[in-house]
């Protein structure tokens, strides 16, 4: 009897034997980075994405056109990736084209103003993201406690590029006693003209990341006119401050290379699907104020509202 337990004993460690232990790290697949472009602002992201990275991150530039390098899809997939993290509005569609047929691949992207134009999540279910816009309540919070006299915001748009982030601010401001005056349009050539038509019923205009309105043309145009009118501007990006609007409310760019890791984790580790994420606020805002703005508005600037500014151009 004691013969056939130790005899049980060691076919069951044989058998344990042949179960494969822990993966060591490093070996569990690695993950690639699809760069748009060389841009400056790919940089921090990408370096604090490899930091909380336990796997291996390999990364891709497409150079600003897919056809710069025939050879780069091939490159990636000829040992295939766990996981794309596409930076940009190129690298993101990219990923989306190369993935339709290897949707077990993850994509998650980050850094794709405005990307509900690029319908990203359309027609797959291996796609998730990082917005790149603050929600509009966290925006209109902010523009309230900097200048409180604001209680109706205008706002130019085109339903094609913008109707849901529209549909979003509606809430926000009726949650936070405030009202949106909308005034959609279709054409470039009409933003000047809504313009004039909103101007007198507003106290401020919110500047969408809309290809139609946002032009480098109408921004220094309205930068002069919201001035002229004595009205409060605020927009997503930090450009805009630096011409002259007073309020820039958006991403902080160091936090999204660490928020992508930890989707990425959830993801690959969890077995979190991506059509579960979908596309989450990004984590931290960036808040740029311009001083010799305020000034020329005759807005009082208390200490409260320079704390919470992250930046203040003098």
């Amino acid at each position: 009897m004691r013969c056939f337990k130790i005899a049980h004993i060691l076919l069951l460690l044989s058998l344990l034997s042949l179960v494969p232990g822990p993966v060591a790290a490093g070996t569990e697949g690695w993950v690639a980075v699809l760069l748009s472009d060389s841009e400056p602002i790919y940089e921090q992201p990408l370096q604090t994405f490899r930091a909380a990275m336990t796997r291996e991150v390999r990364p891709f530039n497409l150079h600003g056109d897919i056809l710069h390098n025939p050879q780069l899809k091939s490159n990636i997939f000829q040992d295939p990736p766990s996981l794309i993290f596409a930076l940009g509005a190129k690298a993101a569609y990219t990923a989306k084209l190369w993935t339709k047929d290897r949707q077990d691949i993850p994509v998650l992207f980050a850094m794709v103003l405005n990307w509900q134009k690029y319908t990203l999540l359309e027609g797959q279910t291996n796609l998730a993201g990082i917005s790149s816009e603050v929600n509009p309540g966290n925006q209109f919070l902010n523009l309230s406690l900097l200048a409180p006299r604001v209680r109706r915001i205008g706002v130019i748009y085109s339903n094609e590029h913008s109707n849901q982030i529209v549909a979003e601010a509606r809430k926000a401001t009726k949650m936070l006693g405030l009202e949106l005056v909308e005034q959609p349009i279709s054409s470039n050539r009409s933003f000047r003209r809504s313009y004039k038509k909103l101007s007198s019923k507003v106290d401020g205009i919110w500047i969408l990341n809309d290809p139609v309105t946002y032009t480098l043309d109408n921004m220094n145009w309205l930068q002069q006119r919201c001035l002229q009118d004595n009205l409060i501007c605020i927009g997503q990006s930090a450009n805009l401050v630096e011409v002259g609007i007073l309020l820039s409310v958006r991403a902080d760019i160091g936090n999204i290379g660490a928020q992508a890791a930890s989707m990425v984790k959830n993801i690959l580790d969890k077995n979190q699907s991506p059509t579960a994420i979908g596309v989450i606020e990004p984590l931290g805002t960036t808040i740029s104020v311009n001083k010799h703005t305020a000034q020329r508005l005759g807005l009082t600037l208390n200490q409260q509202a320079l704390n919470l500014a992250t930046e203040i151009l003098e």
